[in-house]
């Protein structure tokens, strides 16, 4: 297969000869392209799509996790997170990266999509089928030996559902189709959430959020049939090679993003035991949703549209973007670390999980940095790069978690902030170093009107809080988090306005622009 020529000007994937057949370099790209104000306009309207998809889905989830929270005690939460790493990392091992490569794919993408079911669907039926066997050996190893089998078999069942609908879906996503993208995920996650909640009332504990997952898992594939013609099953043996190239070292950061992500689960578990995980995984999740449903969403909109982007082009893109994701995650980070303390309302079991938050919410802010420089050098052609910044990440949070876990959760998180910051540091280098046209001075700039908002957001809710003594003499309740987010969203929208209404309008007209 003959490989990519890199143009040291311009760190431009140049194809070879369209007569090049199956390969991730071959063929224009796009086909027909369009205007570069229409793609942009397509990209932003489709992270507001997304936006409202992550909305739902992660209130979804979280409802169903507050819920866990208020009923069942810590120790059954741990085992809930520890079945979902075995359940995450399956996913990412079923498919090797091959339903993300068709976004990047420069050849016959209809084709290669058959074959990335192909290799998906069978990857993900042999998985499955392993983690059923092994589950009761997994449960013991994760110290989740008590129900851990049944709900790591519960949680791994689907694959073969999970891999079949990431085609369309990466399929849909390659096209900039994202309203049609989100349907499946947004009405499978409500459904999915309706069904775990009902049965936790009733009393079926951790199983219940199994069920959900399964339903979600199975209603997911049939929504996708109904967006999308079903891709059937197909082999071209070049596109294999094609999709694995690209796709290998892309599942291999996103595989290796999934154990940095739960690596400490791992350590806290082994180390201070599942009651100690129960508390700091529900800190975990509350942290980590500004990034979820702010970095990943815009990140998953943004990388077709990088894609098409060359030389410099795409160091202006990737400055936008970033600048725009860290201007929207900044706040909501900064707001989870304020009010961490109003955790104590799903109980005082969670009491010990209140310091953990805001070093995690600092993770969090820090680790959007390199996951927008991930997807950068993606659209650059050198997903390489992006694996080797992942693995660095893992190598410096092992070494660092090994010699802090065992003085308490608060510890491992600060550790996990400290490490996230380094990362970040190395992750924008790595930017400016290969990613052309990207500049530090020009993102700095672009982000002054965010930071010092940022400070205004910080200091209005320190003195609500000062003012409001009051109200929060019988402790945190759903009424002073209410005051505390208006007065930190009021604080932080009105600066940010009247030093980047250029930009934000600018903004606001490219959403309303026609493709």
């Amino acid at each position: 297969m003959t490989r990519p020529v890199l143009d040291d000007d311009s760190d431009r994937v140049v194809p070879p000869p369209a007569t090049t057949r199956g390969s991730w370099v071959a063929g224009p790209w796009p086909p027909t392209r369009p205007t570069e104000e229409g793609e942009a306009g397509r990209t932003a309207r489709g992270a507001l799509w997304l936006a409202t998809n992550g909305v739902v889905v992660k209130t979804a989830q979280t409802v169903v996790l507050l819920t866990l929270a208020a009923v069942l005690a810590p120790s059954a939460l741990g085992l809930v997170a520890l079945g979902t790493l075995v359940a995450n990392v399956a996913v990412q091992v079923a498919s090797l990266g091959t339903a993300s490569a068709l976004v990047y794919w420069r050849g016959d993408v209809q084709r290669a999509a058959r074959t990335a079911v192909t290799i998906s669907l069978g990857l993900a039926a042999v998985l499955a089928g392993l983690i059923w066997v092994a589950a009761p050996w997994l449960a013991a190893v994760l110290g989740a030996a008590d129900g851990g089998a049944a709900v790591i078999r519960g949680l791994t069942v689907v694959l073969p559902c999970t891999a079949i609908a990431a085609v369309t879906n990466e399929l849909l996503r390659r096209e900039l189709r994202f309203l049609r993208r989100i349907i499946p995920d947004t009405v499978s996650s409500v459904v999915g959430a309706v069904v775990a909640i009902a049965l936790v009332v009733q009393g079926s504990g951790v199983m219940a959020l199994v069920a959900g997952q399964v339903v979600q898992a199975v209603l997911t594939l049939l929504l996708s049939w109904c967006v999308h013609p079903p891709v059937v099953p197909g082999w071209d043996a070049e596109d294999a090679r094609g999709l694995l190239s690209y796709g290998g070292p892309y599942a291999g950061t996103h595989l290796l993003e999934l154990v940095q992500l739960n690596v400490d689960y791992l350590v806290v578990s082994a180390v201070l035991g599942t009651v100690a995980l129960g508390q700091y995984s529900l800190a975990f999740r509350l942290a980590f949703m500004p990034y979820l449903m702010i970095v990943v969403v815009i990140t998953g909109a943004a990388f077709p549209y990088l894609c098409r982007q060359r030389g410099r082009e795409l160091g202006r893109a990737t400055l936008v973007v970033t600048t725009v994701t860290l201007t929207l995650v900044l706040p909501l980070c900064l707001g989870v670390a304020l009010v961490a303390d109003h955790l104590v309302v799903l109980g005082d079991k969670w009491s010990p999980a209140v310091p953990a938050v805001a070093w995690l919410a600092a993770y969090a802010a820090a680790l959007s940095v390199g996951q927008l420089v991930a997807t950068a050098v993606n659209a650059a052609g050198r997903p390489v790069l992006a694996l080797g910044l992942r693995l660095a990440h893992l190598l410096l949070l092992l070494g660092t978690l090994a010699a802090v876990v065992d003085r308490g959760v608060t510890v491992v998180a600060a550790a996990q902030a400290a490490v996230a910051v380094v990362v970040a540091l190395l992750a924008l280098l790595l930017a400016r170093s290969s990613v052309s046209g990207f500049s530090l001075r020009a993102l700095a700039l672009g982000l002054r009107p965010a930071l010092l908002s940022a400070l205004a957001l910080v200091a209005a809710v320190l003195a609500v809080r000062a003012l409001a003594g009051g109200l929060l003499d019988d402790g945190p309740s759903a009424a002073t988090l209410a005051l505390l987010g208006a007065a930190g969203l009021a604080a932080y929208v009105v600066p940010l306005w009247l030093l980047d209404r250029d930009r934000l309008r600018e903004a606001a007209a490219l959403l309303r622009r026609p493709a």
